[in-house]
Parts: structure tokens; sequence; C-alpha cells
């Protein structure tokens, strides 16, 4: 009997993509979501840039209207979309990196195995003085440790040696 493995990868990581506008109109083609919503966005900055330029010299840029509302965001969009920094979203990087900066870099906070250190960025260290535990018959003894004799035993299961915390 063989096994069959299917990779679905492909099909869930499909972007969203509109073409039905209204129940009577559609779009010949698909437009992918995310790259439409960065062309508005970059048609307001683009058409709201040249007015603030138009307001200071009423006569430069007046017959590029269709350079402003199509050329210069249209190729921003194909820019954003193609630039992948470590293969991410651009925006879920930003995300990223200002949760890193706000969160951990500017607190200054340092980790170890995922834990706070909450005592790293201290400049003076106190330590506090160990007891001794001593038997009765003089020698120290650690208060977790037993005096049984442990056989070394290997992945078979054969005995090594003889372990002994007796001096």
């Amino acid at each position: 009997m063989s096994r069959f493995v299917f990779n679905y990868r492909k099909a869930l990581r499909e972007p969203k993509k509109i073409q039905r506008i209204t129940e009577n109109y559609s779009l010949p083609f698909a437009i992918e979501l995310i790259p439409m919503i960065n062309y508005f966005i970059f048609v307001a900055i683009s058409f709201g840039f040249f007015l603030g330029v138009r307001k200071f010299f009423p006569s430069a840029f007046e017959n590029t209207y269709v350079i402003v509302i199509f050329g210069i965001p249209l190729g921003l969009t194909i820019l954003i979309s193609k630039i992948k920094p470590e293969g991410k979203n651009i925006y879920l990087y930003f995300l990223g990196l200002i949760k890193y900066l706000v969160l951990i870099k500017l607190p200054k906070k340092k980790y170890c195995n995922d834990k706070v250190m909450d005592f790293a960025n201290d400049q003076e260290i106190k330590f506090k003085s160990l007891v001794k535990v001593v038997r009765k018959n003089g020698c120290s003894q650690n208060t977790n440790e037993n005096s049984v004799e442990q056989h070394d035993l290997d992945e078979n299961g054969r005995r090594l040696g003889v372990l002994s915390d007796q001096k």
C-alpha cells in the first residue's frame, strides 16, 4: 500500500483576490487585495504631495495628472510587492521590528532561555554565605546525596562499574 502526501501550502497561501464588485458587475480579471490597497494609498500620498507642491509653485507639474494617478503609485506598488525582507511581507516585517524595538531594545531587557534576566543590568552583585553541613564523623556531605552504591549500566543493560559517593 503506497502513501500519498498532499501539500496544501500553495493553495492555502493563495492571496485574497477581488473580481466581483457588485451583484450585477464583475471585473473580467481578478485583482489581489493587498496590492490594490497599496495602490490607493500611494495614489493618495502622491496626490497630496503634488497638491502641496502646486500650492507653492502653481505652474509646476501642470499636465502630469496621469503620472500622479497612474505612474508613480503603480511603480511604488510593484516595488513594495517585490520587496520581501527576511522572506516576510514588508508590513509584517516592520510590525515585528517595531515590537522588538518597543518591547525589548528600548527597555534594555536581557533574555536567557526565553526568560527575562531581572538582575542582568545590576552593577553590584551580592553573594550570600553558604552553610556547610557536617556529619557526625566529620565528613562533609551535600544534603541531597545518599551513600548508596549505584551500578552504572550501558544501553544494553550490561554492568559497567560501581559508582559510590563515599570517600
